[in-house]
């Protein structure tokens, strides 16, 4: 009584195709939430930190803290958007890959947490100053 081997299945090519595409799909939608999240972090930045040095030279002359907060919300915006992006990357990547050992660490991974940790900490530090400025 002998038992057949069970038959090694090999891996259909065009399914691995499908996933290295699905895996290059996903990289290029990180890196436009990185393109979007800076160009918001930066803006928003610029903006604030503009309008504040105009306040304190004299130059423009205002009760309104208006256009410093608009650029805090878009800092807070850019901030948001990056990290629902990340975790979202994060997320359809382990999908992709399911029952496959796989790193989401990629370098646009990586530059995307070191850039919400920078903006967060460049955010902190502009509020801070603002509000609680050094005698």
């Amino acid at each position: 009584m002998s038992e057949a081997a069970p038959a090694i299945k090999k891996p259909d090519p065009n399914f691995e195709l499908a996933k290295i595409r699905t895996t290059l799909a996903l990289e290029r939608t990180l890196l436009a939430w990185i393109r979007t999240g800076l160009t918001l972090i930066g803006f928003g930045f610029t903006l604030s930190k503009f309008m504040h040095d105009m306040i304190q030279t004299g130059h423009f002359q205002t009760t309104m803290l208006y256009p410093r907060e608009v650029g805090i919300a878009m800092m807070t915006l850019g901030i948001t958007g990056l990290t629902g992006g990340l975790l979202d990357y994060r997320r359809r990547m382990k999908h992709v890959h399911e029952g496959v050992e796989t790193e989401v660490w990629t370098a646009a991974f990586i530059v995307s947490v070191v850039l919400v940790a920078l903006s967060v900490y460049v955010m902190i530090s502009l509020i801070v100053g603002m509000y609680f400025p050094k005698t």
